[in-house]
């Protein structure tokens, strides 16, 4: 695809539709948002281009200045006259089903598409459509307004505008529930399950783990201006075909050999559950625990400045 037709559909993309209008510099502004640096002539001469073309009725209103861009909403309607019936009910079925899984600018974006679906299949007057719209039950959505709402927007939003946000996020620690401050938290995949939506992210720059935290066990998040970072050959179709993502971290039995400091290790301040120490040989000795691989663990085996040889589970001796 040349740049050209790209920054032309992502042009298309942000002009709103009438009575909404946006100015060229706006518009210049909103790809700037999407990572692509043009002048302000460049766009347009874009939208002359475009509305040349006669794409979707694209118009400015030039009754005052600067010239305000929209499409008009009948401009529509050759698309509808080309859409077919079985596109309009797989439409109309996402829309009811499972638009939450989208950005809620994109949502924005497709709603007169969506309507002209709904138009689509009441004008066929197909009993088997109509049967179907009838009989597919539309899920129940949150309130619009709502914490969780709003919460899972703005994940949403990171993802899809590839930002790093704050948010606290509920871990267990020792047994205890606690809510943690993290300030880079890096967003890479979003996998819906029947239990609930979960994001697969990176938590700190230091911890290249990849982890699964249920939307309901983050919360207070807020959009930060730094660029999200993607790990070399990131699949979110392959992590969870790999590993499936369970709701927390899953408990595993860590055997490690410590290197004698000079100073006793206290069980006490060995992470997870049951630690014991025993004695490996002279100069180590060996430590078990029943532990969630989280990142506090992770930083408990950093904090040990590489003391600690890991010889079970083979899964963390391969992903250190």
């Amino acid at each position: 695809m040349s740049k050209k037709l790209l920054r032309q559909l992502t042009l298309a993309r942000c002009v709103p539709y009438r009575p909404y209008k946006l100015t060229a510099r706006q518009l210049q502004e909103k790809l700037e948002e999407e990572g692509i640096q043009v002048s302000l002539r460049t766009v347009q001469r874009d939208l002359e281009e475009m509305s040349g073309m006669g794409l979707f009725d694209l118009t400015s209103d030039d009754r005052s200045k600067p010239h305000g861009w929209c499409f008009e909403r009948n401009g529509l309607n050759d698309f509808a006259n080309f859409m077919p019936l079985g596109l309009a009910m797989a439409l109309k079925t996402w829309n009811d089903q499972a638009a939450d899984l989208l950005p809620a600018s994109v949502l924005t974006e497709l709603t007169p598409i969506i309507d002209k679906a709904t138009q689509v299949i009441n004008d066929s007057q197909s009993e088997l459509a109509g049967r179907w719209m009838e009989n597919v039950v539309q899920l129940p959505k949150p309130f619009a307004g709502s914490p969780e709402m709003r919460r899972a927007t703005t994940i949403r939003d990171a993802l899809w505008r590839g930002r790093k946000f704050t948010a606290e996020i509920k871990r267990q620690i020792k047994g205890r529930t606690v809510w943690l401050r993290y300030e880079q938290v890096n967003p890479l995949g979003i996998v819906s399950r029947k239990d609930g939506t979960m994001l697969l992210c990176t938590m700190t720059d230091m911890d290249p783990k990849i982890y699964g935290i249920p939307f309901e066990h983050i919360k207070d998040v807020e959009l930060t201006s730094r660029p999200v970072t993607q790990p070399r050959e990131f699949s979110t179709h392959k992590l969870v075909r790999e590993k499936g993502y369970q709701e927390e971290a899953e408990t595993i039995h860590f055997v490690g050999r410590i290197a004698n400091t000079g100073r006793p290790l206290l069980e006490d301040t060995i992470p997870g559950h049951n630690p014991r120490l025993t004695r490996y040989d002279k100069q180590s000795m060996m430590v078990e625990t029943d532990v969630k691989d989280s990142p506090e663990f992770r930083r408990w085996l950093t904090d040990m400045g590489g003391k600690v040889e890991i010889l079970a589970p083979e899964s963390l001796k391969s992903a250190k």
